[in-house]
C-alpha cells in the first residue's frame, strides 16, 4: 500500500516537472525558482521586505501569461510515420504542417512527445524482479522509477524550432532513438508560443496520435544451412503452392497474380485465349523450428532483450531459404507462428518477437512437450536459450535421437566457457550478450 502511494507521488513530480519545463522557457523558470524563495523567505513581512519581490515576479509572470493568451493561431499537422523502427537505430518521419489563420507567425516550436502511462507496481516488480531480493531492496526509489519510466517511454523526441510559419504548407523532419521494443504510440502534438515578454510558452494542442511498431535489434549473421530432410506436411499443397518440390501434376486452374511462368500451360492459353497454369501436388518440404527460451529465471531483463534480438537476427538469415519456418515460445500459453514459402510473410514473426514477454512460469517442460509434439514434422531445429540445465539438455538429447538437425545459441554474461557446457551438440554457439554483435557476425 505505502509503495503505490509513492508511485502515485513520483508521477505527480514528474507531471508538475514537465508542465514546467514545457511551459516556460530559461528565463520564466529561473523567475519562477527565485520568485517561490522569495515567498519563502518573506513570510514575515514586518521584518523582511523579500515578499515585495515575489509580488513583483508573480506580476511579471501574470503578465505574460496574460499576454499569451491574445492568440489566434491555428494548425493543422499529419505525420508520416514509417511502418517499422528498429531499436537502436534512427527513426525520422515527417510532419506536415498548414497554417489556417490569415496570420504568419515565427519563433514557434513544435513539441512531438510518446505517449506514456505512469508504469504499476506488477510492471516494476516483474522489470526488477524484486521477489528475488531483500526486503529493504524492494523498495523503489525515484531514480529507479524514473529508470523504468524513460525505458516504458520508448525514446525521447527533442523540440523542433520552426522556420515562419506562413500560408504555405510546411514540411518538418523528426528523427529520434527508439530504445525499446515494442508498439509505441505518438501523443498528440504541441505548438509553443513565446509571449512578447519570452517567459511564458502558451502551447497550443493538435489532437494527431499516432502509432508504429519498433523491431528488436538485429545483427548480421550468416544462414546456418541446417535444412535436413524434407517432411510430409498434411495441407501441404496449400501450405507451399508457390514453390513446387514434386513434379507430380494434378490439375490445370485459372492464373493467379505471382505463378511462374513456367507453370504456364501454353496449349490451354491457345485454345481458350486465357492465362492457366498447371498445379502440382507439394507435400514434402523442409521445415524448420526456431525456438525462443522466454523462461527468464535469475537472468537479467538486458540478457532476455538479447536473447530476442538473436532469435530475430536468425529470422532474417534464414528467410532465403525455401522453406517453412516456425517460431514456438511460452507466453501465456504455448505459441506456434509459420512463415515461408507463400503461407506468411518474415516480417509478421518481427512484429510478434517486438511484442514477445518473458514468461512468469518456471517450468520449462510445456515447452518441451510441445516441441516434442512437433518434433515429427520438422527438419531441423535452431534454440535460442539462456539456461544450460538439465532439463534443456534432455530436449536437445531426445532431438538428436529422432535424427533432427539442432543448432544451440546459448546466451551468457562472458563467465560461461565451452568447456563447462556438458552434452552440448555440434552446432553450439557460446555467445556474449554483452557483445552480440561481434559473437553473431563471427559465426
Amino acid at each position: 500500500m505505502f509503495q503505490r502511494f509513492l508511485l502515485r507521488q513520483y508521477y505527480k513530480i514528474y507531471c508538475y516537472d514537465n508542465w514546467r519545463r514545457y511551459h516556460f522557457n530559461f528565463n520564466g523558470q529561473l523567475i519562477l525558482l527565485v520568485m517561490t524563495i522569495a515567498m519563502v523567505f518573506g513570510i514575515d513581512t514586518k521584518h523582511s521586505t523579500t515578499y515585495q519581490l515575489s509580488s513583483f515576479l508573480f506580476a511579471l509572470l501574470l503578465l505574460a501569461f496574460m499576454n499569451s493568451l491574445f492568440n489566434r493561431l491555428k494548425v493543422s499537422i499529419k505525420r508520416q510515420l514509417p511502418r517499422y523502427g528498429t531499436v537502436g537505430e534512427l527513426l525520422t518521419y515527417n510532419i506536415n504542417l498548414k497554417n489556417l489563420s490569415l496570420k504568419s507567425y515565427d519563433k514557434l516550436i513544435l513539441i512531438d512527445r510518446l505517449k506514456l502511462k505512469p508504469p504499476t507496481y506488477q510492471q516494476l516488480d516483474n522489470f526488477y524482479q524484486l521477489k528475488d531480493k531483500f526486503f529493504f531492496k524492494r523498495i523503489i526509489g525515484f531514480k529507479r522509477w524514473y529508470k523504468f519510466l524513460v525505458y516504458l517511454r520508448g525514446g525521447f523526441i527533442n523540440e523542433t524550432p520552426l522556420p515562419t510559419v506562413t500560408q504555405k504548407p510546411l514540411s518538418i523532419k523528426i528523427s529520434f532513438t527508439p530504445n525499446r521494443r515494442g508498439k509505441l504510440t505518438l501523443d498528440n502534438s504541441y505548438l509553443a508560443k513565446t509571449d512578447i515578454l519570452g517567459l511564458y510558452r502558451r502551447l497550443i494542442l493538435i489532437n494527431n496520435k499516432q502509432s508504429l511498431m519498433i523491431l528488436p535489434q538485429r545483427y548480421p549473421m550468416r544462414s546456418l544451412n541446417l535444412l535436413g530432410q524434407r517432411k510430409y506436411q498434411a495441407g501441404g499443397v496449400s501450405l507451399a503452392n508457390s514453390v513446387g518440390n514434386s513434379a507430380e501434376f494434378m490439375s490445370l486452374r485459372d492464373y493467379q497474380q505471382g505463378d511462374a511462368l513456367k507453370n504456364i500451360h501454353w496449349k490451354s492459353y491457345a485454345k481458350y485465349g486465357k492465362l492457366i497454369v498447371k498445379d502440382y501436388q507439394d507435400e514434402y518440404f523442409v521445415r524448420q523450428t526456431l525456438i525462443l527460451d522466454t523462461f527468464v529465471g535469475s537472468k537479467s531483463r538486458e540478457q532476455f532483450e538479447a536473447a530476442v534480438s538473436v532469435a530475430a537476427s536468425i529470422v532474417i538469415s534464414e528467410h532465403q531459404n525455401e522453406a517453412l519456418l516456425d517460431l514456438m515460445f511460452v507466453g501465456l500459453d504455448t505459441y506456434c507462428f509459420t512463415t515461408g514459402r507463400s503461407v506468411d510473410h518474415s516480417s509478421h514473426l518481427q512484429e510478434i518477437l517486438a511484442s514477445v514477454q518473458p514468461s512468469i512460469e518456471t517450468a520449462f517442460e510445456k515447452l518441451q512437450q510441445r516441441v516434442l509434439n512437433h518434433s515429427g514434422q520438422c527438419s531441423s531445429f535452431i534454440c535460442v536459450l539462456m539456461h544450460w540445465d538439465k532439463a534443456r539438455q534432455a530436449l536437445i538429447k531426445q532431438l538428436l535421437a529422432n535424427d533432427l538437425s539442432v543448432a544451440v545459441f546459448l546466451l551468457d554474461n562472458g563467465c560461461l566457457n565451452l568447456e563447462q557446457c556438458t552434452n552440448k551438440p555440434e552446432n553450439f554457439y557460446l555467445l556474449d550478450y554483452h557483445h552480440l554483435a561481434a559473437e553473431l557476425a563471427a559465426i
